[in-house]
């Protein structure tokens, strides 16, 4: 069976059993130990950024490739960063191994030290984070010079610069990250963290007693809006009687004071006067008179269209407009005004 190499999305995305079933499978099928050297490397940079735990991923096959395989650069090249999978006994027999000679292992430790700390490092415990997820966007330089993005999520927000420029450079140093055979992680450009928090705004599978309760605060709204809002009068008067008298009584006021303002322009405008001074004009409804009845009922201004009796609502006139009105009416009394201008004007021409 031919298996792929672990591509990024895997080793920075998957969980912690199914990644080392993962690792497993490809070192049994291919034997390469120095894919399984940088995958480890690349997980212990995960780990070190993410508040997740993947540490000692695949301790048993670190240590059979460094106690067993035969050495290689690449094993030298990464060996103090796995230190903490040995014993004392058994890193001097790896140390031995690989490099024979102390001094160059104590150079080459000295060296990556700097990026050995970060990675032993703790990260924030999950627990600390209420709820909260935040991911790390990066951009890298690939060996074409072209530039891509890069997301991990699940990042420690309380990571420092200085740690995570350090671990973000040495992912620049593995080699196993290709696409179309060139390199993905050459150079860093940036690197952000955000808050990426999802906040549920409808859950679909919630329990029952929970949706009876939502619908049941649902119509105890529509019910209050239908109190306030009654399609007619009688509605309202069964939903809230005081709201119902209320109502009633300032309906017939406004009847009463709309006739009686009508009665007196329209006198006014009988007698040729303008509008009283002590009364305001800005009425929004006139009521024509009408015939009234002992036995006719009084319209409700809260019927709807359908049950409202036929009685015509006329807009008032303004004041400038009940002047010309005046005016046109005092020309008609006169008697230049009785008489037709064109008549006039042919019998002129006659003579």
């Amino acid at each position: 069976m031919l298996v792929q190499p672990l591509n990024q999305r895997q080793i920075f995305g998957m969980k912690r059993e199914s990644l080392q079933k993962k690792v497993e499978l490809f070192y049994q099928e291919t034997q390469d130990a120095a894919a399984i050297i940088e995958y480890a490397i690349a997980v212990m940079i995960r780990n070190s950024l993410v508040v997740g735990d993947f540490s000692l991923l695949f301790t048993e096959l670190i240590r059979e490739i460094y106690l067993h395989t035969e050495p290689t650069d690449m094993l030298r090249r990464f060996c103090p960063l796995f230190e903490h999978y040995f014993d004392q006994s058994e890193w001097k027999q790896v140390k031995h191994r690989l490099f024979g000679n102390s001094k160059m292992y104590h150079k080459l430790n000295e060296i990556l030290g700097f990026y050995k700390n970060y990675l032993q490092e703790k990260t924030t415990p999950l627990e600390s984070l209420d709820g909260q997820q935040y991911k790390i966007i990066s951009v890298f330089e690939d060996a074409n010079s072209k530039l891509h993005t890069w997301n991990l999520g699940d990042a420690d927000p309380k990571i420092a610069t200085e740690k995570a420029d350090a671990l973000l450079n040495l992912l620049t140093m593995l080699t196993i990250f290709r696409k179309a055979g060139v390199r993905r992680f050459v150079k860093v450009e940036k690197s952000d963290i955000v808050n990426c928090t999802r906040r549920a705004l409808i859950a679909k599978n919630n329990e029952q007693e929970e949706l009876e309760s939502v619908e049941l605060t649902n119509q105890e709204i529509i019910d209050k809006l239908e109190a306030f809002f009654p399609e007619n009068r009688e509605a309202l008067g069964k939903n809230d009687p005081t709201l119902g008298a209320v109502n009633e009584e300032k309906e017939g006021n406004i009847q009463e004071i709309s006739e009686a303002d009508h009665k007196t322009e329209l006198r006014q405008f009988q007698e040729g006067e303008g509008p009283s001074e002590g009364r305001s004009d800005h009425r929004t409804i006139a009521v024509i008179d009408e015939p009234k009845s002992s036995t006719a009922k009084k319209t409700s201004l809260a019927l709807t269209a359908h049950e409202r009796d036929k009685t015509v609502y006329t807009k008032p006139k303004s004041k400038k407009q009940k002047d010309l009105e005046r005016k046109e009416k005092m020309l008609k009394d006169t008697p230049y005004g009785r008489k037709k201008k064109p008549n006039s004007r042919k019998k002129r021409n006659r003579k």
